[in-house]
């Protein structure tokens, strides 16, 4: 009896121990298999997200290149897409000059006047345009601020390697238009108020004159004498002034005493050429004109519709010798 109890002890001890050994075994490897997957986990997370997360940011990115590149590759197409060419009928009637007849009076005189304003327009090394913006204008309407800003634009154009910008900055009652067959409506005024937002699309190329482009006023806006002197106008000058170094810009801008606009834009011109016809404006006339465009960095004084007896006979004597030499080389 008492074998047989120590027997059966004996094997509840070693069932025992049987029994807790699986136990003792099992939890290293439960906590091995858990070791062996963390590190799985780990190294495949970063391969995973990693390409995720960069996809959606670059694909956005890439689709607006195209549609930047396609509207700057539309800019130049917008600088010949509207074409003009000179009304001949008005301005022969107008007494401006034309390419095809370089011995006039009127051409030669205001070749001289060019000679002069070429070395202003460069800098001091001579070549480059940087002080390349006139604002022609006059103290009262009729005067011939655009006849001498058409004449001028012209005799410029004629010019190698120079091209001109003759922009019509009298946006309340706009003249330049009569003179050109063409446009397209499109102006100064489109520009300033938001409705066109690069140059391009107001500048129209003269086909009679090459080298001439030609931004009109546009239609009619309550606030033009506003938007003249607002920043834009400001922003759109140095844009044409630093865009196109090979150009010279002329500015048809309202009389003095008759609107407030040439006063606000004196600030963004190099130079005011201030037309003064005989026999019109009284001194005090022309003194006030100046005081109210004292800002200007530079005014010049262009006298127009000068009495016969003023004239000498030089250009009579250069037109002579043209017709000469036009003959002996026939």
């Amino acid at each position: 009896m008492t074998e047989s109890f120590e027997r059966l002890n004996l094997i509840q001890r070693a069932a025992k121990r049987l029994g807790d050994q699986p136990v003792a075994e099992a939890r290293p490897v439960v906590e091995q298999s858990t070791l062996r997957r963390e590190p799985v986990a780990r190294a495949e997370a970063p391969v995973v997200a990693a390409p995720r997360a960069e996809a959606p940011v670059a694909r956005p990115e890439r689709a607006e290149l195209p549609a930047a590149r396609a509207g700057g590759s539309a800019q130049p197409a917008a600088i010949v897409s509207h074409p003009v060419r000179l009304n001949l009928t008005r301005i022969r009637q107008s007494q401006i000059v034309t390419p095809d007849n370089t011995s006039s009076t009127t051409y030669n005189e205001f070749r001289a006047i060019k000679r002069k304003l070429l070395p202003l327009a460069r800098g001091p090394n001579g070549t480059a345009l940087v002080n390349n913006i006139f604002m022609v204008t006059s103290a009262l309407p009729g005067e011939g601020k655009t006849f001498t800003a058409m004449n001028l634009a012209v005799s410029l154009a004629a010019e190698r390697n120079l091209h001109v910008v003759l922009i019509d900055g009298d946006v309340v009652r706009s003249s330049l238009d009569a003179y050109f067959d063409g446009a397209n409506g499109k102006g100064l005024t489109e520009l300033l108020n938001g409705k066109c937002q690069n140059v391009s699309e107001v500048m129209h190329r003269c086909v009679d004159v090459p080298n001439l482009r030609v931004i009109f006023a546009g239609k009619h806006d309550a606030g033009s004498p506003e938007l003249l002197a607002s920043k834009r106008m400001a922003d759109i000058c140095q844009d044409l002034s630093t865009r196109f170094p090979d150009r010279i810009i002329i500015i048809d801008a309202p009389p003095v005493l008759a609107a407030s606009e040439p006063a606000a834009l004196v600030t963004h011109m190099n130079h005011v050429i201030m037309v003064v016809a005989a026999g019109q404006p009284s001194r005090h006339h022309v003194e006030e004109a100046l005081t109210r465009i004292s800002a200007a960095r530079n005014v010049m004084m262009l006298f127009n519709k000068s009495p016969q007896w003023r004239h000498t006979s030089a250009a009579a004597y250069y037109y002579y010798y043209r017709k000469d030499t036009d003959a002996a080389s026939a």
